[in-house]
Parts: C-alpha cells; structure tokens; sequence
C-alpha cells in the first residue's frame, strides 16, 4: 500500500471512514486482540509547547497496541537553529 499524507477528514473516502470507524470499534470491544499491533513500531510526537494530556494518552495507547512513543519538545531543541528541519526529519524518521 502507497504511503498517504491525510491532514484532513475529507482525505478519506466514505467507505475509509466507516473502515476506521469499525476496526475502532473492535479494537474498544476486545482489546486483547490488538496487544501486539503495533510491535516494534515506533511514534515519534513533536510538541511545541507542554502538553500532558495529549502525550500521556498517545504513550499509552502506542504501549498498549504494543508499541513505543517518544516524545521530543521543539522548543528545548535545535530544532531550525542549529539543525535544518530537513536534517532532523531525516534522522528522527530513521529512528523511529
């Protein structure tokens, strides 16, 4: 399958949209069946400014489909200073 880019609900179709909404729905209704799904897999969030909520639910959704979240704060890096954006996206998506 070819990687897509979706910034925005109508990216997907209909019929993606009823797809996603159901496979949420078996995922909510036996969980169990999901523990591994995303293992060795890799989430890397980039967050401006704090945000406890929104880090601390995508950690433990990514631990428990089995998966690992890392999250890196932009404004106590580099980021766009001493290190290029492209530069960073590069690396990082190599490690992650």
């Amino acid at each position: 399958m070819a990687l897509r880019h979706i910034t925005k609900i109508s990216d997907l179709s209909r019929a993606e949209i009823c797809s996603i909404l159901a496979l949420a729905n078996d995922m909510k209704k036996t969980p169990s069946d999901y523990y591994d799904a995303l293992k060795h897999k890799t989430l890397l969030m980039l967050f401006e400014k704090p945000s406890l909520r929104t880090r601390v639910s995508l950690e433990a959704g990514m631990t428990s489909l089995g998966g690992h979240g890392i999250a890196y704060m932009t404004g106590d890096s580099p980021l766009g200073a001493k290190e290029t954006y492209e530069d960073t996206g590069a690396v990082l998506s190599r490690m992650s």
